[in-house]
């Protein structure tokens, strides 16, 4: 299973537009809102940015990354990211990670979705990589999260803006017992997250492939 990063300036049909998106899974393909709804009863309120169907030796899996309006009690935006297994009754939601943007800032301006087995297990893991960025602030907020397994690992930091501003990293200590071709690509996706957004942030619709093999 190759991994491959699609960056693309507009989404899906009947999905809202994303910065970048990324997936290598068999069988993979994009899911129309339409489908999200009358499937699992997704969002009933909000747009969907991203929406991801792929197999592995587990199943079917949708990887689903979403946005929630502020609420009359929240003054926030809600980002929302989702994984759900097909099984024997129904639609089954495996984990589901939430994030929060004050209401006066901009969404996400870098999202970045990798389904791959990087470990060769047959089980796909799922990482998710996002910058929060304020509208005059130097540096943004940069988290990846990895879910190998069902189980969430975190990596998060400052994000560099232009090619003269710093940023930085933080690995939660679980990190480091993941698998090492699992912990290789999600260094590789923070350090694409992490760059100046002149040097690596442009859509385009090429894809780029994202080695496997250590440095």
């Amino acid at each position: 299973m190759r991994g491959f990063m699609w960056r693309r300036g507009a989404a899906a049909i009947a999905l809202t537009a994303c910065s970048a998106s990324a997936l290598a899974c068999t069988n993979a393909r994009t899911l129309s809102a339409d489908t999200l709804k009358t499937q699992i009863g997704l969002l009933s309120q909000g747009q969907i940015s991203q929406a991801w169907a792929c197999t592995d030796t587990a199943g079917e899996h949708w990887v689903v990354a979403s946005k929630l309006p502020p609420s009359n009690h929240e003054h926030k935006v809600q980002l929302l990211f989702a994984q759900f297994t097909r099984t024997a009754s129904g639609w089954k939601k495996n984990w589901q990670a939430r994030d929060f943007l004050p209401a006066q800032t901009r969404a996400a301006s870098t999202e970045m979705i990798v389904i791959k087995d990087t470990d060769g297990d047959g089980l796909a893991e799922v990482f998710l990589a996002y910058a929060l960025t304020g509208q005059a602030a130097a540096q943004g907020e940069g988290k990846l999260l990895v879910y190998y397994k069902d189980k969430k690992y975190a990596i998060r930091g400052a994000i560099a803006q232009t090619a003269n501003d710093f940023g930085s990293r933080k690995i939660e200590p679980d990190f480091l017992t993941l698998p090492q071709p699992v912990q290789h690509q999600a260094l590789q996706i923070w350090d694409k997250l992490s760059a100046p957004a002149s040097a690596s942030k442009t859509a385009t619709s090429n894809p780029v492939f994202l080695p496997t093999t250590n440095r």
